[in-house]
């Protein structure tokens, strides 16, 4: 993952110091979704300046910013700490999610290019691949299964909101995929091959509503898929 340049010289603009800080944020932001940072540690400022090349200062301002995101907690004289989203957050990132992404697929149903159906064709091989490991078991084909998925999964939203035409929406749903990391989602299939393959069928019929242009029915699958992913996630929320 790409990592910002180093802090700017003192002399350097405000508008310098913003995007360092963006940079920060953005890139923070990225590890948290993916896991690679993980819910609940906690970020150190002094680890995450070395990592980046900067000063402590931006660093501590990228930490206030995820903290008005919600995406970590402030602990006085601890630090800050990746946050746990609770049931009410997942419920409600997740209803909002499934409206906006039922709009970004009835859109692009609309507006795809043959390019971009493509993609979304070629996930399914990948999806499929991921299953495939999945059932042969092993700690490293889980972790190959769970890398394929992530491709995939990445590919195929990414996509058709790139493809819905819509900047805002596509903004929007950015940030608020950035709230709710997608390893969220992952945990709740765990490398369960029966759950990967369900999920894999339901990317394929979003897809084939899309290739159709039938904006409508990729809306209700879309809605449907993210709903069920909620679903999962809360069981497993739930579990003792």
């Amino acid at each position: 993952m790409p990592k910002p340049g180093p802090v700017p010289a003192a002399s350097s603009s405000p508008r310098d110091q913003d995007r360092l800080v963006a940079g920060l944020v953005n890139a923070l932001q990225d590890r948290i979704s993916t896991g690679d940072i993980k819910i609940g540690s906690w970020i150190r400022q002094e680890r995450i300046a070395q990592e980046y090349g900067v000063s402590r200062t931006p660093v501590r301002e990228a930490l206030r910013q995820l903290d008005a995101l919600g995406v970590v907690e402030i602990v006085a004289n601890r630090g800050a700490r990746v946050k746990l989203p609770s049931i009410r957050d997942i419920t409600e990132a997740f209803e909002v999610r499934g409206v906006l992404e039922g709009h970004a697929a009835c859109l692009a149903a609309r507006n795809i290019t043959q390019a971009q159906l493509d993609v979304l064709r070629e996930t399914d091989g990948i999806f499929r691949e991921a299953v495939r490991h999945a059932r042969s078991g092993g700690e490293d084909s889980r972790a190959e299964s769970r890398a394929l998925w992530y491709r995939a999964n990445d590919a195929f939203h990414a996509t058709i909101v790139t493809a819905c035409g819509n900047r805002q929406l596509q903004l929007t749903l950015e940030t608020l995929h950035h709230r709710m990391p997608r390893n969220l989602t992952w945990s709740a299939l765990d490398g369960d091959p029966r759950l990967l393959e369900e999920n894999a069928e339901e990317h394929v019929r979003i897809a084939d509503a899309i290739d159709r242009r039938d904006g409508e029915r990729a809306r209700e699958l879309i809605m449907a898929h993210t709903q069920r992913a909620q679903e999962l996630i809360l069981l497993r929320f739930q579990e003792p």
